[in-house]
């Protein structure tokens, strides 16, 4: 068992930390009110949080909560707010303490939430598995955790915690901000609870790793992804793996996941349907896509110009296509509207940004530029 690493809770009284903790966490939140008025004067909102943190006198505020409509995944979510002085900037500095501690362990290729392992990231994977290896990669094993957040154990969440951190005074902060949530397990909407959710799972990557059958493997949250060249051994897998998720963390699968042959089916994952002969956008994406470019056509057509959100939505669905076999769908939708026009109402917008207070950050804080992991490595022949 690696030594458990303590003195936390010192690292968050840093000066310098807080400070790029405001930075980070006022990240495309600048409309925002709340962070308006502490990005206007953010070395006072400094002290203020470091008199907090060495002072021990930080206590959650109790959240809104919020329902939205998730219409990547056409659901209803409870969604959990808080104010950005002191709780935004608390949770911020939490996750910069502990990021290094929990990386660590984690499995590579878990690619949610966590810098430089979004969803290119877990794109990239499947795409080099089929590719390098078609006979490795002939079935699917598809699933993903029932209500995954309301569902966590928080006890043995700690529990876990504590047996790779040592500083109990850091603990109970970050014990205070899980547990500050008034419906049961963890927070959407809580920066630290995306990153205890990944190391939540750690233990099942590392079973799931030695499972005879699975080949390739990639997770997307508690989306999962297995891939090898038995049906009937990912079958027993699956069931394996429900049998850990239920004994480790107290959580199961939903009913309705899935042993399939990927030619015959595709592989529908981070928005894209995957085979081994091509790559295509999952069906509702590129419904949204098309209508998105009718709509906009419709606009310019009649001498307008899109509001900058349909310029900045249109732009961003057509930079997916790129990584999907769609060249004719990309010209026959996106090629007739006039591009320049588009792009440069999203220029206007950014010029015309109000300055709020990032500068004072000094150096490249100043534009914004931070550290980015880089994607990683082809996923190559094996699934570590």
């Amino acid at each position: 068992m690696p030594k458990r690493v303590g003195h936390l809770y010192e690292k968050m009284c840093d000066k310098d930390l807080i400070r790029e903790a405001i930075r980070k966490g006022s990240k495309h939140k600048k409309k925002r009110w709340d962070v308006k008025l502490v990005m206007k004067k953010p070395e006072k909102y400094v002290e203020k949080i470091y008199d907090l943190v060495i002072n021990g006198r930080y206590v959650p505020t109790p959240p809104k909560i919020k329902r939205i409509h998730d219409k990547t995944c056409d659901k209803e979510r409870d969604i959990t707010i808080v104010p950005f002085y002191p709780d935004g900037i608390m949770h911020q500095l939490v996750v910069m303490a502990m990021q290094d501690v929990l990386m660590r362990g984690m499995y590579r290729w878990s690619c949610a939430s966590i810098p430089g392992r979004g969803n290119a990231c877990a794109r990239k994977y499947v795409r080099r598995a089929l590719d390098n290896d078609p006979r490795g990669t002939k079935y699917c094993a598809k699933m993903d955790i029932r209500h995954y957040y309301p569902s966590m154990d928080l006890d043995r969440l700690m529990a876990a915690l504590r047996r790779k951190i040592k500083d109990e005074r850091f603990l109970t902060v970050v014990e205070a901000i899980v547990r500050s949530n008034p419906l049961p397990g963890l927070a959407i909407g809580f920066y630290p609870d995306q990153w205890l959710a990944n190391f939540n799972l750690e233990p099942v990557d590392g079973f799931i790793l030695k499972l005879d059958g699975v080949k390739y493997y990639v997770r997307n949250m508690d989306d999962m992804v297995l891939m090898g060249p038995n049906k009937r051994k990912l079958h027993k897998a699956v069931r394996a793996i429900d049998g850990q998720l239920r004994a480790v963390l107290g959580v199961h699968l939903k009913g309705d996941w899935q042993v399939f042959p990927v030619d015959s089916r595709g592989i529908s994952f981070v928005g894209y349907r995957f085979r081994h002969t091509h790559t295509r956008l999952r069906h509702k994406a590129f419904l949204r896509f098309t209508r998105q470019c009718r709509k906009v056509g419709r606009i310019m057509a009649g001498g307008g110009l899109p509001s900058y959100h349909a310029a900045a939505g249109i732009l961003s669905r057509t930079g997916s296509l790129k990584h999907a076999d769609c060249v004719q769908a990309r010209q026959r939708y996106f090629g007739p509207l006039d591009r320049h026009k588009i792009k440069n109402v999203v220029r206007g917008r950014v010029r015309h940004e109000p300055f709020t207070g990032d500068r004072q950050a000094g150096g490249n804080a100043a534009h914004g530029a931070g550290h980015r992991e880089p994607a990683g490595a082809a996923a190559g022949t094996a699934r570590h």
